[in-house]
């Protein structure tokens, strides 16, 4: 505060001090001072909120993951959440999470609403074992008939009342009737950051909570900076999406970054036409929007997806100089990988520990993996006079890859 004038530095004490002259006036008491206490906040304590919007699978979360070198938000292929996720900044010793469920009354509507668009008949009673089993027999049949979970709208919407009911059954205890209720990691027994973000990442439990709240240490959040993760424009609930809008719209957001997924799907969907409409049309929204087209990994080795996203930048972006192309799934493990060494074949003994297990015996490769040898080879980004990457055939893509990071770092 010593860089501000002098007026300035004592300006809560200055506006309580006028706020107490007020009070004792019979003719002002009535007066409403809350416009005057947000301001306050926002101006001795100022934040820059960042709202993240995009559709289902854009890749919203892996994005920020991937910003703040840190595993917190579900970020699978195949899960869409209503959940809003607000991350600020703390101390090293004073991170935590703090968790709000769906009432048990929001719970049913949202599975009332989903009932009613798979066609249904079952009167969706949460509480009571058979129906739940049948609505979970009548999901699954409807996602193998749509050739997976995240093919269709349809399947979408099945795998969503999936997670609902199985997220409420798990978590019972802890949801209200009709009041959200909230709990701190404490009450759940975890002693930090990763345990809660774990917890909360379960598809079941991201499903029934309304609410997340990480306070991270991490450079990115020091000043002021609060990142934002919201359901995508294509949620499954209506109500979830509309959640999203709203938040672009807020005249708190100071910044909203458009995730975008034209790199890895071909074309623009219809939600993210009708996104980039609104906010187009609206002047205060548009100036503080930046375009974020996610996944440029997948056009690295396809041609035709390369040349359709360049001809929808200088096409439909022609205007705009704040777009940029990254993929968040490089980022991200990137990050990872920096604390990693030979020992452990630079991460895939730790960091993809899981995800390499075959079920016969024979050994998977992580998707990072794939993507980091088409970087190393097809990008075109490493200087070939400087790095003579090769990709060889005679060798496994994690092979490839220890090889590569043990010849070049």
């Amino acid at each position: 505060m010593s860089d501000l004038p002098l007026q300035c530095q004592n300006l809560k004490e200055q506006v309580e001090f006028i706020l107490q002259l007020l009070q004792q006036e019979p003719t002002l008491r009535s007066q409403d001072i809350t416009s005057v206490r947000t301001s306050l906040s926002k101006a001795i304590s100022p934040k820059f909120e960042i709202v993240f919007a995009g559709a289902f699978s854009a890749g919203k979360s892996m994005l920020i993951n991937a910003l703040l070198e840190r595993e917190l938000l579900y970020s699978a292929e195949g899960h869409a959440t209503g959940t809003e996720c607000k991350i600020e900044y703390a101390e090293v010793d004073k991170e935590r999470v703090v968790l709000t469920f769906l009432s048990e009354a929001e719970i049913r509507e949202q599975a009332v609403s989903l009932c009613q668009q798979l066609g249904f008949k079952t009167v969706p009673n949460i509480n009571q074992a058979e129906v739940i089993n049948l609505l979970r027999q009548g999901s699954e049949a409807i996602i193998q008939q749509e050739g997976g979970e995240s093919q269709s709208e349809r399947a979408k919407q099945a795998k969503a009342l999936m997670l609902l009911l199985e997220g409420y059954i798990a978590n019972s205890d802890r949801i209200n009737t009709v009041n959200n209720a909230t709990y701190s990691m404490e009450q759940f027994n975890f002693s930090n950051l990763k345990e809660a973000a774990g917890y909360a990442r379960r598809g079941s439990n991201s499903a029934v909570l309304k609410r997340i709240e990480y306070y991270c240490n991490h450079p990115l959040l020091q000043d002021g900076n609060v990142i934002i993760d919201t359901p995508g424009i294509d949620a499954p609930v209506e109500k979830d999406a509309q959640l999203t809008y709203a938040k672009i719209q807020h005249p708190d957001t100071s910044a909203v970054v458009c995730v975008l997924k034209p790199a890895s799907a071909g074309d623009m969907t219809k939600e993210e036409t009708e996104l980039l409409e609104l906010m187009r049309e609206n002047g205060g929204v548009r100036d503080r929007v930046f375009y974020v087209f996610n996944r440029i990994d997948e056009t690295w080795y396809n041609t035709q997806l390369r040349q359709r996203l360049d001809d929808l930048i200088s096409g439909q972006f022609a205007n705009s100089r704040k777009v940029y192309k990254t993929s968040g799934l490089l980022g991200f493990y990137g990050s990872q990988i920096k604390q990693t060494s030979p020992q452990d074949r630079f991460g895939l003994d730790s960091v993809f520990a899981e995800s390499i297990k075959g079920l016969d015996g024979k050994e998977e490769t992580p998707q990072f993996v794939y993507a980091f040898n088409n970087y190393c080879v097809n990008s075109g980004k490493l200087s070939s006079s400087k790095f003579r990457v090769s990709v060889n055939g005679f060798e496994t893509p994690n092979q490839n890859y220890v090889r590569i990071l043990g010849d070049w770092g």
